[in-house]
């Protein structure tokens, strides 16, 4: 039998300020935790000449898949002037079995993911505006509701641009800002004045960036042509990368707490571009998405992109939490998170087949609050 309270509907006043202070309290003890995470998770930053890396920690030390050769795929970016993303396929056993996830010891990135290709697509179709029409950043005529979106991919693929792709797995979105930066900005390779641009993929797991990540950047700068169809040295495209593409293997919180000291990351902790596919699949990583956007976007400037499932069903996942993970920090009153500034977010586009989950593309930005 159901029993229902009306005893508080004549407050309802009373009862929104208590849920603003219970958000602010949620908010304040999952930041804290947060930061103490910061301060005691290991992550291992290398770049494409790395030949092996140090595991993260004991456990995942012990998970040890069986990989096999690798298939080449690519993926259409449905349009005619973008060239397709290519990619490899590890052949692989994980742990006796073939599984999706493991939390904590596997997160998925031997796998495409649906939200990748997404991510993909769209970030492909902004880099054609900006390069194959006269459209200006402000132009109001032309796809108001992308004009923040536009701005930081064009600056995200300019010289000085910075890019981060979170989650990243086979990092086939950070692979196209990384191909089409270095495609419109070879000529600064040996300018030792000019400020470069970088794109750093992280992911929780570091063989996946050896027998993935790595390879996906190497293959997708590798015969690049200039817009006038002429070839880009391939000695001048390695020292590019190995000078524009970071691979961090981890815990993100311990790249959080290197973004902004460590030397071989050319950033001041805040990034033009925030990329990140498949990430939101359970309330936890909602919440450490949300809280690396807070602490890494650049402030008015930078986007983040999240490419998403609207919903990750039995473990919690999807659009909504990640909405109410954003709500939740904008509420808190935790250092080092300033009342100056709040995310912004906002679904962008939707994917609805009719017959599948529904995949949603959210943007989040750090705007300072006005006055």
């Amino acid at each position: 039998m159901f029993k229902f309270d009306f005893s508080a509907a004549d407050d309802s006043s009373s009862n929104r300020l208590e849920s603003a202070q219970n958000s602010s309290n949620d908010g304040d003890a999952t930041i804290n935790k947060l930061l103490r995470r910061c301060e005691t998770s290991k992550c291992t930053i290398v770049n494409v000449s790395a030949q092996s890396l140090p595991s993260t920690s004991d456990v995942i030390n012990e998970f040890e898949p069986k990989l096999g050769f690798h298939r080449q795929e690519t993926v259409d970016l449905l349009s005619t002037t973008v060239d397709p993303v290519r990619y490899v396929i590890p052949r692989h056993t994980l742990s006796d079995s073939t599984t999706d996830l493991i939390p904590g010891v596997y997160e998925g990135g031997l796998k495409v993911w649906e939200c990748s290709v997404d991510l993909c697509r769209f970030l492909a179709s902004i880099i054609e505006k900006t390069r194959h029409t006269d459209m200006e950043i402000d132009d109001e005529e032309e796809t108001p509701d992308l004009d923040s979106v536009t701005h930081a991919v064009k600056l995200s693929i300019s010289q000085g641009g910075s890019t981060l792709e979170l989650g990243c797995g086979h990092g086939l979105p950070g692979c196209l800002i990384l191909r089409e930066n270095i495609r419109d900005n070879m000529q600064c390779v040996n300018d030792t004045s000019s400020q470069s641009s970088i794109v750093v993929f992280a992911d929780f797991n570091d063989f996946v960036l050896q027998h993935a990540t790595i390879h996906n950047a190497q293959i997708n700068v590798s015969g690049l042509q200039r817009s006038d169809g002429s070839s880009i040295d391939e000695y001048s495209t390695a020292r590019t990368l190995l000078k524009q593409a970071v691979f961090v293997g981890g815990d993100w919180m311990g790249l959080s707490a290197k973004l902004t000291s460590e030397s071989s990351i050319k950033s001041d902790g805040r990034f033009d571009l925030i990329l990140a596919a498949e990430t939101t699949y359970t309330t936890e990583s909602c919440n450490d998405t949300a809280f690396l956007m807070a602490k890494h976007l650049k402030i008015d400037t930078g986007v983040g992109l999240i490419a998403t499932k609207r919903f990750y069903f039995g473990v919690g996942g999807g659009s909504d939490m990640l909405f109410e993970a954003v709500k939740m920090f904008n509420s808190s009153n935790a250092a080092p998170f300033s009342k100056q500034q709040q995310l912004v977010i906002r679904t962008i586009k939707s994917y609805d087949t009719g017959n599948a989950n529904i995949r949603d593309l959210i943007e989040i930005q750090l705007l300072s609050r006005r006055k």
